[in-house]
C-alpha cells in the first residue's frame, strides 16, 4: 500500500500552483484545490502521512502527476 506525507502533497500543491495559477493572488487550480483538501484534513488531525487508497482518484491523479515531476529530493 503506498503512502504519502504531508510534505509530498505540499510539494504537489506547490508544482500546481506554479504551473496552472496565473498569478500569486489566484484561486488555487483544481488539482491544487483538491489536494488542498487533503492537506488541510492531514493537518487538521495531526497526520503525518495517508495511505493512497484514501485518496480520491482525482487527488491521486493531481498527487502522482506533480510528483512525476518533481525533483526526487523533495
Amino acid at each position: 500500500m503506498s503512502t504519502y506525507t504531508i510534505g509530498q502533497i505540499e510539494n504537489a500543491i506547490n508544482y500546481w500552483r506554479e504551473h496552472q495559477a496565473s498569478g500569486e493572488d489566484a484561486p488555487l487550480c483544481p488539482r491544487a484545490r483538491v489536494l488542498a483538501d487533503i492537506y488541510g484534513a492531514m493537518i487538521y488531525q495531526r497526520a503525518e502521512t495517508v495511505s493512497a487508497n484514501a485518496l480520491s482518484p482525482a487527488q491521486n491523479e493531481a498527487l502522482n502527476l506533480a510528483l512525476s515531476q518533481l525533483p526526487l529530493s523533495l
